[in-house]
């Protein structure tokens, strides 16, 4: 599967995953703030390698249809960080990336809050829709 930007020089296909690497590159760099986890709230614990484990890609899901694309990102906050402020900066380093390939705006971001994280996990099921029309 890859993202096509068509335009009058020709067009350009982007492999789902380069985006999915660019964007989990982004959140890690963010682990002060998330942790990345899986769809059911499991944390994903970071590996010291520079390598992107592939373990990563459970915390990310980016689906194509019709040139529109979607993207869905599981996270645990730390506690006394507003989600809000969270949720915007994620949205903003994932239209980035976007940009710097030239690729239009993903039409739906949404982040999935799995839970807080203070002195041990407390669940949650928080969900921030960000829509690009």
């Amino acid at each position: 599967m890859s993202v096509i930007l068509r335009n009058d020089h020709g067009a350009i296909a982007v492999n789902k995953g380069v985006l999915e690497r660019m964007i989990i590159g982004d959140l890690l760099e963010m682990s002060d703030t998330v942790l990345l986890c899986n769809k059911k709230g499991k944390i994903i614990k970071e590996k010291s390698s520079k390598l992107i484990d592939p373990d990563y890609f459970d915390a990310l899901e980016v689906q194509e249809k019709r040139q529109d694309v979607k993207v869905k990102i599981f996270v645990i906050t730390m506690f006394g960080i507003n989600i809000t402020d969270i949720a915007d900066e994620i949205f903003s380093r994932v239209e980035n990336d976007f940009e710097m390939l030239r690729l239009k705006k993903p039409g739906k971001i949404s982040l999935h809050v799995r839970g807080v994280m203070s002195d041990q996990l407390v669940k949650r099921s928080i969900e921030v829709v960000r829509k690009n029309v």
